[in-house]
């Protein structure tokens, strides 16, 4: 039913799709003061996985080279506010807004919080982002189109297969 939230499955795949005009999309890239190690990283993802899928947030997260690239999508109060706290979060510096737009569909409404795992050679194939393959490559420098290029590859390109 429009409106409603969709539920996510212990995975943090959601189960049912939202589907309505009302939806908001951010995307984000740090600097990551300290980047978690595996099992930190994974420890992680499972509570914010929980939080999102209350929250009707879906969205991916990448890292690199201690810096990270995250879209956050769902109602547009409920993202700003998430965005908010993160900018905030002082695990990150160096934090820059690269997309905030309206969305009348979520790109990963399959993931309460995607992550991407990929290396940076599999992100230098994606047109646009050729940049990934200078070993000095962080999210940090990516302008709006790299950005866009990035949800797209991730939205409907072979990376998508990536996603966790």
């Amino acid at each position: 039913m429009p409106g409603d939230v969709p539920r996510a499955n212990a995975a943090g795949r959601f189960t049912e799709r939202m589907n309505t005009p009302h939806l908001a999309r951010i995307a984000y890239a740090s600097d990551l003061c300290d980047e978690p190690r595996r099992g930190a990283l994974d420890a992680l993802l499972s509570t914010w996985r929980r939080r999102n899928a209350q929250r009707g947030i879906t969205g991916l997260l990448l890292q690199h080279a201690g810096s990270a690239f995250q879209v956050i999508e769902g109602f547009p109060e409920d993202v700003v506010r998430l965005y908010e706290a993160i900018a905030r979060d002082r695990r990150h510096r160096s934090m820059t807004k690269l997309i905030h737009e309206p969305a009348s569909q979520r790109r990963f409404g399959d993931w309460s919080m995607g992550h991407g795992r990929v290396t940076a050679s599999d992100l230098g194939a994606i047109p646009g982002l050729r940049t990934c393959l200078d070993p000095a490559f962080r999210f940090s420098r990516c302008d709006p189109a790299m950005a866009e290029a990035l949800v797209a590859a991730f939205t409907t390109g072979p990376w998508r297969r990536s996603i966790v």
